[in-house]
């Protein structure tokens, strides 16, 4: 039976691992506190657990005061950690996602040792850290960063025991991890039971005792199960059933048999839909990959079995998730580890000398994936201030243009003249530098088209926490996050109307365009204008100007 990696791969120090992850998580943490939330998943998460903290309600999330069924309970415990320490800040409400990257890159390079090498592992780490999906979704607070380390935990613990006697606490680790991530996400966290199972069925081999896996899987699922059952039935009876009902009826069943929110729709031609995905979210490394799947798949990557793990974890991933109705770019984040593992692998081949020709062809391929992608990602560079008229912000987002097509050009004439390592290095040195003027020129200049951040300041500073909100033609989370108070969304002109006449204080965050508009109808809603901004609103993709409106205290 062929073996996994040298012993002496397995004893390698971690300090020096750890020390990488920590960076990791600090250049992340700093993206994290470079811009205010963005709509509209990161405000839902993270004023929900605000609410969690003032009401002490730890055992099931609300938005504006209504339950809030759409994930469990986990993004919210570990969002309160930090929030409590640090205040309602993007930082903290992001936290945790940047911390489950850095835990993610730590099971990477396990992963790698074990079936790679430590020279691989080590790439295959830095690779993940630095793929564009990666960095958006590990500086968000959204679920899918918690959700990732707990399902690649699953992958290393059945790594470890894949052709060595598998201990219980493997397989208590495992129950435990799968638990963890029914808690952050559902039953979404179970896909590696689906990758374990499809890599045994392609193994086939006595020797691996595969019934034997087969039932410790089974046995660790229980445990999972029950880890998100101590949760969810306390949860679900506290909310009369509806936790249930709404959370796995509507937001599991409901998005798997027909597209929400418009994310999906038209089967056949979304059939292709993830690899538009892969090409651009797996950028830069979408240089590397096609020949990387090359090496892989013909047995010049990876000691035993790597290739059916290979296979397994991306490829049933990509199929379960385009049968599924509702369709999102994160949706398959988790092959990102199986694939930064496979170019790390090349990457370490190629170093040893051990690929074929045709690798060699497909390496020099991907810049036909790649180049498509750098070259439109430069040109939005260059145009983006000025569509969005931002004429101070040119430096910056011209320097990340020049930096990008700089590095984009020379990685790839390095990748056509067979040097896969000098491009891999010249890439991940890029990335660094690319991030300079997006942190600290980039990302502060887009903080001028958001609309909330500025609006909710002015309501807070001149408004009591007492004065209720009301919002009309405008309802987007990140308002509810940033003023920090429960706001009433009112349906029509008439509601306005009757809003406008209440004798209390109030504020009323409108549309100019909808304010105009019934003012000329209706006439003067004699409300004193507090503050006005002018902005997009990106998650429609359109232009707008909205003011906070003043209503005074009237007396009889």
């Amino acid at each position: 039976m062929e073996g996994l990696v040298e012993t002496k791969d397995l004893r390698t120090p971690l300090r020096p691992v750890v020390a990488i992850c920590l960076v990791v998580a600090g250049v992340y943490w700093f993206i994290d506190s470079c811009s205010t939330l963005w709509d509209r998943d990161e405000p839902r998460f993270s004023r929900a657990t605000a609410e969690m903290i003032e009401s002490g309600n730890y055992l099931y999330p609300t938005f504006n005061g209504r339950l809030r069924p759409d994930k469990p309970i986990l993004i919210y415990w570990l969002m309160s950690v930090p929030m409590r320490a640090l205040g309602p800040t993007s930082l903290a409400c992001r936290f945790s996602s940047s911390a489950g990257v850095a835990i993610t890159c730590l099971f990477t390079f396990l992963l790698g040792r074990r079936f790679l090498g430590v020279q691989a592992a080590l790439w295959s780490m830095a690779i993940l850290a630095s793929t564009l999906l990666i960095l958006v979704e590990g500086t968000a607070a959204t679920s899918d960063g918690i959700l990732l380390p707990c399902m690649v935990a699953v992958m290393v613990l059945f790594g470890c025991g894949l052709e060595s006697r598998r201990r219980w606490y493997h397989v208590a680790a495992m129950g435990l991890a799968l638990g963890l991530g029914l808690l952050a996400k559902g039953p979404v966290a179970l896909l590696p039971i689906v990758v374990i199972a499809v890599t045994l069925w392609l193994i086939r081999k006595s020797e691996i005792h595969a019934w034997l896996h087969l039932g410790q899987l089974g046995g660790a699922a229980v445990m999972g199960v029950l880890v998100f059952l101590v949760w969810a039935i306390p949860a679900n009876n506290a909310t009369g059933g509806e936790f249930l009902r709404l959370g796995l009826g509507h937001h599991v069943l409901a998005r798997a048999a027909q597209p929400l929110e418009s994310h999906g729709g038209r089967f056949l031609l979304n059939l292709p839909y993830y690899l538009p995905v892969i090409i651009a979210g797996f950028f830069p490394w979408t240089l590397h990959l096609p020949g990387s799947i090359s090496a892989v798949l013909n047995r010049r990557v990876g000691a035993a079995h790597f290739r059916e793990l290979f296979l397994a974890w991306v490829v049933s991933i990509v199929v379960i998730m385009t049968l599924v109705a509702t369709k999102l770019p994160h949706y398959i984040l988790f092959t990102w580890p199986a694939m930064a593992l496979a170019v790390g692998g090349t990457l370490a081949a190629a170093s040893q000398g051990k690929l074929a020709e045709i690798d060699r062809n497909w390496l020099r391929g991907g810049v036909y994936f790649f180049g498509p992608v750098a070259g439109g990602a430069v040109v939005a560079f260059l145009a983006v201030p000025l569509w969005l008229h931002l004429p101070g912000a040119l430096v910056p987002f011209w320097t990340a243009a020049v930096v990008l097509a700089g590095v984009s050009v020379l990685a790839m004439r390095q990748q056509l003249q067979n040097r896969p390592q000098a491009s891999a290095i010249t890439l991940l040195a890029g990335m660094g530098v690319l991030l300079i003027p997006v942190m600290l020129g980039v990302m502060p200049a887009l903080e001028k088209v958001k609309v909330a951040p500025a609006l909710a300041q002015v309501v807070r500073q001149q408004t009591s926490q007492e004065v209720p909100v009301a919002t009309f033609g405008y309802d987007e989370p990140t308002l509810y996050f940033y003023i920090g108070r429960r706001i009433e969304s009112l349906g029509s002109e008439e509601v306005v109307l009757q809003w406008a006449k209440q004798p209390q204080p109030g504020v009323l965050v409108i549309t100019k365009a909808a304010l105009a508009a019934i003012e000329e109808r209706r006439g003067s809603l004699q409300l004193v204008e507090l503050a006005s901004k002018e902005g997009l609103n990106y998650s429609k993709g359109k232009p707008v100007e909205v003011a906070a409106m003043l209503r005074r205290e009237r007396h009889p």
